[in-house]
């Protein structure tokens, strides 16, 4: 049952990118995050997805630190995070670990939810047509609840809701568009950055900016989106 569920939905899927002019390949998608505690928002934040080919992208405005990942024709994925305010990056060569694990889910960063969640919930509804048709996934757990909304045409997370306990977290979707003039220009700027290998870091003791995000935290945690006034990541990497 559960292959000709997954069966109808990629038919599903295919029937609305023919009605969709997105080109879900080359995307720019906003969201806002938020993590609400005993119904008040601890933390505000926001996101944009970028997608270029087989290069994707996950941009902090907040922190000015953009995550890169490119999937290579082996199907390994080479990670980079770019620190937009100092024009600066650094490369990981695929398979490296990154802050202790080395990166094997491209659709988990294409999508920004990885598949084998969306394997495990229930469609309950589904509603329009074309880039906006949205079908809504749910499941209830022991600890708590989650809920997706889902874009087929686009392979593109509406919104994310997981409610644990007295805690909250909610991504929402709040702008989509395709403008190739404009992505390639973002990944263009960013290419142009002064690039370091990991490897070579610690070999270099005379670069301030390489110093400086060592003793920040900023090359050895996570870069979740949400840092305190040290720099020091808050919280773990979204899993979802």
């Amino acid at each position: 049952m559960k292959t000709v569920f997954f069966s109808m939905l990629l038919l599903a899927s295919q029937l609305s990118h023919a009605q969709c002019d997105i080109d879900p390949t080359h995307l720019r998608a906003e969201y806002t995050l938020q993590t609400h505690k005993n119904d008040q928002t601890a933390q505000k934040s926001s996101l944009i997805l970028w997608r270029d080919g087989h290069t994707v992208a996950h941009q902090f405005p907040q922190t000015n630190i953009t995550e890169s990942w490119y999937l290579l024709k082996n199907q390994q994925i080479k990670p980079t995070r770019f620190f937009d305010q100092y024009k600066r990056a650094i490369e990981y060569q695929p398979g490296e670990k990154v802050h202790g694990k080395s990166e094997k889910d491209w659709l988990y960063r294409y999508q920004l939810v990885s598949q084998a969640l969306l394997s495990q919930l229930e469609l309950s509804s589904e509603s329009g047509e074309g880039c906006n048709q949205e079908q809504t996934f749910s499941k209830d757990t022991t600890q708590g609840k989650i809920v997706v909304k889902w874009l087929p045409a686009l392979n593109l997370l509406s919104y994310f809701s997981s409610t644990v306990g007295g805690q909250q977290e909610i991504w929402q979707l709040t702008n989509k568009q395709s403008d190739s003039s404009q992505i390639q220009a973002f990944f263009a700027q960013r290419n142009a950055y002064q690039s370091t290998d990991f490897a070579d870091i610690g070999d270099d003791h005379s670069d301030p900016f390489l110093a400086k995000m060592i003793n920040l935290g900023f090359v050895e945690h996570g870069a979740s989106g949400f840092y305190n006034a040290d720099g020091q990541a808050i919280g773990a990497e979204h899993n979802h």
